[in-house]
């Protein structure tokens, strides 16, 4: 398979932003403002009164940090009556890794630990570590921090967004993937201070080499899927997660689900999946325009229980499901443009594990995210945070519809057209 195209419209995006943005890093503290310029806001943080305050004026309701250029970067999005603005956090120091940071990966846990696994030639593979300050959404580094995992450097890397790094529903264990020795670490945080403590037996064998990893909503089984540099699911191989001691055991691999990503459901009867076939010029293979749903059964095997075409009739690359486990959105790239397609919608049953369209889909959104390349739900479900071009934005998800809105001006984020590792969470 060929490079992903994205990078060109991306790159149109990101130019773009230079020139109607000029700020440092390409994003202003007001979000960016397409076709007006940007302007930094200077108003800082406010602690009293109850709450956190970004500088848009209202309090804080969630975070977004990610990684670009060796460093970490963190946007805010405030809330004032019905007013959203996302923006560069007021006043944050942007903590630094060394030089030539190469992993596609980042996860939070318990709404208050931040991970950024790191490997490259010019310093020893390791996983940085800081704790979230749930008013400002200033980062400090962890006690013992980095810490010393040789297996991050096996992480693989794709053209696709990834989730190498996850943790289980609690937010108590976190797992790495390596797919270079066909090894998954395993980690045991500690509520207080979030230092990982290596799960005993850790690192545990798998029989393929995992590329992304996903739990079920209840925490029982982890699946690790195999995949390609372009992004195509190869195969699937499901683990019993032990929730008292994190390990992993019984290994099951099925050979036929070829699926790049899968995303559970908080009810922990369904995992939800796409294999990343995208049918792009050079691809010498179709596309499949379809999200698939598997029902979870003894030791985790996966039954499909149907696939469901997107309404853009694109091939998704990406998926994820609303914390209610009432909607599934897809990201996908268009075989007519081999760029990024619109976002599609479905409403799950929660019965029969059926995906049916949502009003509306796909949505093409506005601005910036007509063509969004991944995103991630806060915790509370009602913002979902999407990335598109070198920016992030958010859209508003009716309850009741799962129709997403955009409220926000989209802000810039790094120094070019590429997708950065980045994670959301609620302020804890």
């Amino acid at each position: 398979m060929t490079t992903r195209v994205r990078a060109s419209l991306t790159l149109i995006v990101a130019v773009a932003m230079m020139s109607l943005a000029g700020c440092d890093h390409y994003n202003c503290s007001t979000g960016a403002n397409f076709g007006g310029g940007c302007s930094a806001s200077g108003s800082g943080i406010s602690s009293s009164g109850g709450g956190s305050t970004g500088s848009g004026g209202g309090s804080i309701v969630a975070l977004t940090y990610y990684v670009s250029n060796n460093e970490i970067g963190s946007l805010d999005l405030s809330s004032s009556g019905t007013t959203n603005t996302l923006e560069d956090t007021p006043n944050f120091v942007l903590p630094t890794l060394p030089a030539g940071y190469t992993n596609s990966a980042i996860v939070i846990a318990q709404k208050q630990f931040l991970y950024v696994p790191y490997a490259s030639t010019s310093a020893s593979p390791s996983l940085y570590a800081w704790s979230i300050d749930g008013s400002t959404g200033a980062l400090t580094v962890m006690a013992g921090s980095p810490f010393s995992v040789p297996d991050v450097a096996g992480i693989a890397s794709s053209s696709q967004p990834m989730h190498s790094i996850t943790t289980d529903p609690t937010g108590t264990f976190l797992y790495i993937a390596d797919a270079t020795d066909k090894r998954i670490d395993a980690f045991q945080i500690n509520s207080t201070s979030g230092v990982p403590t290596p799960v005993p037996g850790s690192p545990f064998s798998a029989s393929i080499g995992p590329w992304n990893l996903a739990v079920d909503g209840l925490g029982h089984y982890l699946y690790a899927t195999q995949g390609t540099a372009s992004g195509e699911g190869v195969q699937v191989e499901a683990f019993t997660l032990n929730s008292t001691t994190g390990a992993l055991s019984n290994g099951t691999t099925m050979s036929t689900l070829n699926m790049w990503q899968l995303h559970g459901e908080p009810l922990g009867k369904y995992m939800i999946g796409v294999d990343g076939l995208t049918g792009e010029t050079g691809d010498n293979k179709p596309a499949d325009p379809n999200v698939y749903v598997f029902s979870i059964g003894s030791g985790g095997a996966l039954t499909q229980v149907g696939k469901f075409p997107t309404a853009s009739g694109n091939g998704p690359t990406g998926v994820v499901v609303h914390p209610s486990g009432t909607f599934v959105y897809d990201f996908s790239v268009s075989t007519l443009t081999n760029f990024d397609g619109p976002l599609d919608g479905f409403a799950l049953d929660p019965s029969s594990g059926a995906l049916t369209p949502l009003a509306g889909s796909p949505f093409t959104g506005g601005g910036a995210f007509t063509s969004p390349d991944g995103g991630h739900f806060d915790q509370s479900g009602t913002y979902l945070f999407v990335h598109a071009g070198s920016a992030i934005g958010v859209f508003n998800i009716d309850p009741s519809t799962g129709i997403p809105t955009e409220p926000t001006q989209p802000v810039g984020v790094g120094s070019g057209a590429v997708i950065y590792p980045w994670a959301v969470t609620d302020p804890q």
